[in-house]
């Protein structure tokens, strides 16, 4: 049986500048006759929320598919917090190579669409969340009891024995709402969280994006163009030329292959009121002196080692070739 998910993400795949890569992990669910795409909900994180629901709803219209999509709104789970990150929900400067829609045009919003479609499939709903996690939170606030409906988050999130990559302490995802993933993580829905210690050991490269080039299909132009600026902006230089990393798309993977990856049971904190470790995962796998005294029961389990190969081998034919090919 298909199992059946709803996709929470941040894409910007129509932004230039932005990380495109949510989209290729869309992608790859689309191809993957393991999952039943329930619906996309879009938050603010990599781009304004407005752009994000702009990007998913191109390309589920671009590739033929009915798969509703639902929008957040602007800003973060915690008000305070809120201010801090408010520029999250601005930069009107960057480019958007697709229609710019009014998140306004969307009355259900993704919270209220995940509580009722959880309710709907009770028991047999699958979150995979690719972005920050504030609908997940504002949907929680909506139905506290969402833990009974939703059989497990796959999120992309947080670093559990490596550093940060938005700070030396956290990971941008969670970074971008602590207070949201803090409600998350504690909410009882078994998570498996797929961290940067995995996501780093992926590459997508111009090499790739060359090959979906070859094709004269106008969305693997508009593909290309998308990606390109991604792969000029990266921060460290000296490994442009080996590629970017397919945080989404591993996570993604994850959800329908968990066996590409090697985890350990850890009982994960988020870290909310640091001054230098905003959104640091702290993640307790028991070996810690007072880990060992309280044994604290987990919450997630943490993806650590990952079948690069085997998961390259499912995004070349799922997304790479599909495009290719389109």
């Amino acid at each position: 049986m298909n199992k059946k998910i709803i996709i929470d993400t941040d894409p910007a795949m129509g932004t230039k500048g932005g990380d495109p890569e949510d989209c290729f992990a869309i992608m790859l669910a689309m191809n993957s006759p393991e999952l039943e795409i329930l619906g996309i909900t879009t938050v603010q994180g990599n781009v304004p929320v407005e752009r994000g629901y702009s990007n998913a709803k191109y390309l589920v219209t671009e590739l033929n598919r009915d798969i509703p999509v639902h929008t957040g709104k602007p800003g973060t789970y915690d008000q305070d917090r809120n201010e801090r990150r408010k520029w999250l929900s601005q930069r009107q400067e960057m480019e958007q190579i697709n229609p710019l829609l009014d998140i306004d045009e969307d009355s259900k919003g993704a919270p209220k669409f995940i509580v009722e479609t959880a309710q709907e499939h009770s028991g047999d709903l699958e979150l995979v969340t690719i972005g920050p996690l504030t609908n997940i939170a504002q949907a929680l606030d909506i139905d506290p009891a969402l833990s009974k409906h939703i059989n497990k988050i796959t999120m992309m999130a947080g670093a559990a024995t490596v550093q940060g990559n938005v700070t030396p302490a956290a990971e941008f995802n969670v970074w971008a709402d602590p207070e949201s993933a803090s409600k998350v993580f504690n909410s009882g829905i078994p998570v498996r969280m797929v961290p940067l210690d995995v996501c780093h050991k992926t590459r997508f490269g111009r090499e790739d994006l060359n090959k979906i080039g070859t094709n004269d299909h106008p969305f693997c132009k508009f593909v290309q163009e998308a990606v390109d600026p991604w792969l000029k902006i990266n921060p460290n230089q000296a490994i442009v030329d080996q590629g970017l990393h397919l945080y989404d798309s591993l996570a993604m993977a994850l959800c329908f292959m968990p066996d590409l990856a090697e985890y350990k049971n850890a009982f994960v904190s988020i870290e909310t009121k640091g001054e230098y470790t905003d959104g640091e995962t702290v993640c307790e796998f028991n070996e810690s002196i007072m880990g060992q005294i309280f044994k604290p029961k987990p919450n997630s389990e943490v993806a650590l080692d990952v079948d690069v190969e085997g998961f390259n081998k499912i995004f070349k034919e799922r997304v790479i070739d599909f495009l290719v090919n389109l």
